[in-house]
């Protein structure tokens, strides 16, 4: 009765909507503890509870394929479909990064592609880090614009196939689409508008700045040039950004190579444990059976001797 859709959820791309995620992976995920302990009954806002405490996306992981959190609240949303402005909520609220993973995904399975464009391209400017954890386990860092960017190009995200998108190309020639809008579109009018300002400056000076330079070169020593210490400047800052990404990536996988280092001591202890613990439950298994055997041999009654019949 828990895994049954909401009666009155409706079809998605003409099916049920939690069919839209594979029957193995259902499965999985219903017969997982967090499933049954924290996704029973969940609403659309007891949902944002859960959501807040979220530290990674990814699909099913681990040789048992247990599947994530993420995974599970992904399924509860086509469970219980909630409303579409609930679902932009998620997607616009600025503050909690997964819970907009979570409902970014959820429009990109159950909305029109017209929708999915309009709503989801805005979020390529959203460059936060999240944390990934892939099919072996290993969490690995990625960026929001790159989750989306998965979500529009990959035919399977987080081990849930995504249904087919037509090129934005033929959904602008056949479709309400408008083009594109690249948020760096103010600032290269901008300096177009610069350029013809910037050309007829320096044509009126040319004569001037001839003479003026010719008569400098003898007798003044060679200045550097601004332009050129303001792009040593910029690439030098953005090289020490690329270092300052590169140390975080660096120290997380540091970190989880620590983490999985610990769980895999942890886990040979316990095996060696367990091993052990037969080893002795053997020991005293033969002891016992010996005693018995040994005991039974001593209580045992004399045998009579028969009467030769004369």
């Amino acid at each position: 009765m828990a895994n049954r859709t909401d009666t009155s959820a409706e079809t998605v791309h003409g099916t049920n909507p939690q069919y839209l995620v594979d029957r193995i992976i259902r499965n999985k995920i219903y017969n997982d503890a967090y499933w049954k302990e924290f996704c029973f009954g969940l609403t659309t806002e007891s949902l944002i509870d859960e959501a807040v405490k979220l530290d990674y996306v990814g699909g099913t992981y681990g040789g048992r394929r247990r599947p994530a959190k993420f995974l599970c609240l992904f399924l509860k949303m086509l469970q219980i479909q909630p409303d579409d402005d609930v679902v932009l909520e998620y997607i616009r609220q600025p503050d909690l990064k997964y819970l907009r993973a979570l409902g970014a995904a959820y429009y990109r399975i159950s909305q029109r592609h017209v929708d999915v464009h309009k709503t989801l391209e805005p979020l390529f400017a959203d460059y936060r880090k999240l944390r990934y954890r892939d099919i072996q386990g290993k969490l690995s860092i990625i960026h929001m614009d790159e989750f989306i960017d998965w979500l529009f190009r990959e035919k399977t995200v987080c081990d849930v196939t995504m249904p087919g998108m037509p090129k934005r190309e033929i959904l602008e020639a056949t479709l309400d689409l408008p083009p594109r809008e690249s948020i760096l579109e103010e600032d290269l009018e901008d300096l177009e508008d610069l350029e013809p300002t910037a050309a007829g400056a320096a044509g009126i000076d040319a004569p001037a700045a001839a003479a003026s330079s010719a008569a400098s070169e003898s007798t003044a020593p060679a200045v550097p040039e601004e332009g050129k210490e303001d792009k040593d400047e910029g690439k030098g800052k953005k090289e020490g950004r690329d270092r300052d990404r590169d140390r975080d990536l660096q120290r997380e996988r540091e970190r989880e190579r620590e983490k999985d280092d610990e769980k895999d001591r942890r886990r040979r202890k316990d095996r060696d444990a367990s091993e052990a613990r037969h080893e002795r439950r053997e020991r005293d298994r033969d002891r016992d059976r010996d005693r018995d055997r040994d005991r039974g041999r001593d209580e045992s009654p004399p045998r009579k001797k028969k009467k030769d019949k004369k």
